[in-house]
């Protein structure tokens, strides 16, 4: 079975065009050779070795056993009619004028039978031996006729209805005979019909039984070669209807390769997935650029409004403080005071955040252990997940190498994910967080269970100013996007509606000693 499968698979992964031409070489090539054989080889030997049978055995009996019977009757007769005797007598007389004419035959023909049939009685009598034999009993005698009446019956049966000789091929006691058979006619009437039998060379049967043998085994190489082709056409049919789904999917997502395939078809599957790779990338950089442009415009326009905003906002806290200390003894004014300051401070972090994002500040890159980055971080986040009763499950690789970033601002993007995990996560959720090492980065990964990001926002999480959240500026995720591809970093996210969000920071272990200088935004995510 192995040595099948293996020559299946090396089939199957050959051309389309070689697979068509074995199978039709096999269902054309090999019936054409065994018809050769039979036509030119086979046929004419068996033609030539039935033709001299034929002669020899219808000499005997067109020009000895008929007309020794008839010549033998018509002694007897006398100018009687022969129909007017009793049966007996008829049987009688036919009986002796065969024994007659056929004893002699015997000697100077060995293994030619000789027989005769009478229609109106069913009786045989039979001369000689197929085979050189011992003597028979009376018993084995009528058994050897029972038998022998049964060989020829058809024979017998076709030439009384057509009052025509007759010579076919027989079997006898597991040999191939030839048998002719002729009628025997006394005043116009078929009174007998007469034959003569004789046992082919063993090597006609054997020839006809190589002949046999090769016909079947061309028929099983048909019906295996058509069973073949049937295969591959399914194979192909498959291959086809497997593409033209895969394309169907493709076309809403270029992400959906086809699937592997054998043969010419996997080739033709494997073109199809690097152009739709292509494509993808196509569009993936022509997204970013687009994204990059338009993302740099806009951090030229924030940074001038928001330097535009500090000022007067700058004078109002000013002027709040001056009157805080002139109108102190007003009742209320404290009051309304800390009102205007607590707002002003919240426009003073809301332009803050506007400037971190339209001119980010150079990087202060040193070697740091992420691990120990991320214990100081949840120091002061742990609280806050307590407090929002959440389950917190941290898992860091221990002995990971340093890594050259800045600390602060990787500290940063860790606090808003933290943060964001944490308003997104009902009360008793869990929060895991895991450090670990994968080819030439170490992921930090933050992993909740809360109610998820619907698809047509994933692609949108990370643009400037687009949140779902009922307050906030919609810039947090956008700076950490920032922040970490200024390390030559990626963040990764993943979500299922209803069950949570997966959030993945991969740093490099090697880059340019000093970090980026963001003067333009790229914020591709």
């Amino acid at each position: 079975m192995g040595i099948i499968k293996n020559f299946y698979d090396s089939f199957m992964h050959k051309s389309l065009r070689f697979q068509f031409l074995v199978i039709i070489a096999s269902l054309l090539v090999i019936p054409v050779l065994v018809m050769l054989y039979d036509l030119f080889f086979a046929s004419k030997s068996d033609e030539v070795m039935i033709l001299d049978h034929e002669q020899r055995l219808s000499s005997l009996i067109q020009t000895k056993i008929v007309p020794g019977i008839e010549e033998y009757l018509n002694k007897k007769l006398n100018g009687a009619n022969f129909s007017d005797l009793p049966p007996d007598v008829r049987a009688s007389y036919l009986q002796k004028g065969f024994n007659e004419v056929a004893e002699p035959l015997v000697s100077s023909s060995p293994g030619v039978r000789f027989g005769l049939y009478l229609p109106d009685s069913r009786q045989i009598y039979v001369q000689g031996f197929l085979h050189q034999y011992r003597q028979l009993s009376p018993d084995e005698v009528l058994e050897r006729e029972r038998r022998i009446l049964t060989e020829a019956d058809s024979g017998l049966v076709a030439v009384i209805a057509s009052q025509r000789p007759l010579s076919k091929l027989t079997s006898s006691l597991k040999d191939e005979t030839y048998e002719y058979l002729a009628p025997v006619f006394v005043d116009n009437q078929l009174v007998a019909v007469a034959w003569a039998d004789e046992r082919l060379h063993p090597i006609f049967a054997q020839s006809r039984s190589f002949r046999a043998a090769t016909r079947y085994i061309a028929l099983l190489v048909l019906i295996f070669g058509a069973l073949g082709a049937l295969l591959v056409i399914h194979n192909l049919a498959g291959s086809v209807s497997d593409i033209k789904r895969g394309l169907r999917e493709m076309e809403k997502d270029l992400t959906k390769l086809l699937p592997e395939m054998p043969g010419e078809a996997g080739q033709m599957a494997q073109a199809i997935n690097k152009m739709a790779i292509s494509l993808a990338e196509k569009e993936r950089l022509e997204y970013e650029m687009q994204r990059s442009e338009r993302l740099a415009s806009l951090g030229r326009l924030v940074t001038g409004v928001a330097h535009e905003l500090r000022n007067p906002i700058g004078v109002v806290k000013a002027t709040v403080q001056v009157m805080e200390n002139e109108y102190q003894e007003i009742p209320g004014f404290k009051q309304f005071a800390s009102v205007i300051k607590e707002q002003v401070d919240r426009q003073n972090r809301v332009i803050q955040e506007l400037l971190d994002f339209g001119r980010p500040s150079k990087q202060a890159v040193q070697p740091v252990n992420l691990n120990s980055l991320m214990e100081k971080v949840l120091t002061f986040t742990s609280p806050m997940i307590r407090e929002h009763k959440i389950n917190l499950e941290v898992t860091l690789t221990p002995n990971l190498p340093m890594i050259m970033i800045d600390p602060s601002r990787i500290k940063q993007v860790f606090v808003n994910l933290i943060l964001n995990a944490v308003q997104a996560t009902p009360e008793g959720g869990t929060l895991g967080i895991s450090t670990y090492l994968e080819n030439e980065y170490i992921v930090a990964e933050f992993r909740d269970n809360g109610q998820g990001i619907e698809p047509g926002e994933l692609s949108r999480i990370f643009d400037p100013f687009y949140t779902t959240k009922e307050s906030g500026t919609g810039l947090g995720l956008s700076i950490c996007h920032q922040i970490v591809k200024s390390h030559s970093g990626t963040i990764h996210v993943s979500s299922t509606p209803g069950e949570g969000t997966v959030f993945m920071v991969k740093l490099p272990l090697k880059t340019e000693q000093g970090g980026t200088d963001n003067d333009t935004q790229d914020t591709g995510h």
